[in-house]
């Protein structure tokens, strides 16, 4: 748990400040300012408003959601890989601050998102709502699958452009094949769901295998990334 806080700490400070902190502040000072807007009561201004905050905050998770990637990437590299993996840090722990760091990042987000919708009392805050957090667990489940499936054909393929294609081609059929015998599995079972607000209803048995499935991936990437990628 230590080395896990540790990580964290050692994330936050070396890739959430300097540079990355104006890309932040200039980030929460537009959805600041176009959250403002909410509070105008004039139907059609407030409509506009409120969709160009919805498609902003959406473009933000977005755009912190590919940063992450690239960073993580970079990170299980040889060049700066030998900075993390030569202190007593393991496998699993590695992955699952990472994990958690995008969590923190893509959460604080979508609270301040809703904080200000909800302040505001607008006839759109439930979409504004909705969206983000619907954005934000889409996102977390990518980033999760990505990663774990980065860390898998990086221990077989070196080179950095042949990975990338392999991740987007053969993860992508990897996906869409899994996703193809859950939704199987799934057809066999009653329908039962959570429903969240208007527009969010999750479907408790497909949630589950799902899960199963991004928890086996996890422990596979760890089991890569302990065992074969060259890091060090």
């Amino acid at each position: 748990m230590r080395n896990i806080i540790n990580l964290l700490k050692y994330d936050f400070g070396k890739y959430h400040t300097s540079k990355s902190v104006i890309f932040y502040v200039i980030g929460i000072i537009v959805l600041l300012f176009n959250s403002m807007g909410l509070f105008i009561k004039l139907p059609i201004a407030a409509q506009i408003i409120s969709v160009l905050n919805v498609s902003f905050i959406v473009t933000f998770l977005i755009i912190t959601f590919i940063r992450s990637i690239i960073r993580f990437k970079s990170q299980i590299s040889k060049e700066k890989g030998k900075l993390i993996f030569t202190f007593p840090i393991k496998s699993h722990e590695f992955m699952i601050a990472k994990i958690i760091e995008f969590i923190i990042i893509q959460g604080i987000i979508v609270i301040i998102a809703n904080i200000m919708s909800l302040i505001s009392r607008n006839d759109f805050m439930n979409l504004i709502s909705t969206t983000s957090i619907a954005v934000m667990l889409g996102t977390t489940v990518a980033y999760i699958t990505i990663i774990c499936f980065i860390t898998i054909f990086l221990s077989y393929i070196k080179n950095t452009g042949l990975c990338v294609l392999a991740v987007i081609f053969g993860g992508g059929i990897i996906q869409s094949f899994i996703e193809s015998i859950i939704e199987g599995i799934v057809s066999f079972f009653p329908y039962i769901y959570i429903k969240f607000g208007t527009f969010i209803s999750i479907d408790i048995i497909d949630s589950i295998i799902n899960l199963i499935w991004l928890a086996f991936l996890v422990w596979l990437s760890i089991y890569h990334l302990d065992k074969k990628l060259d890091i060090i």
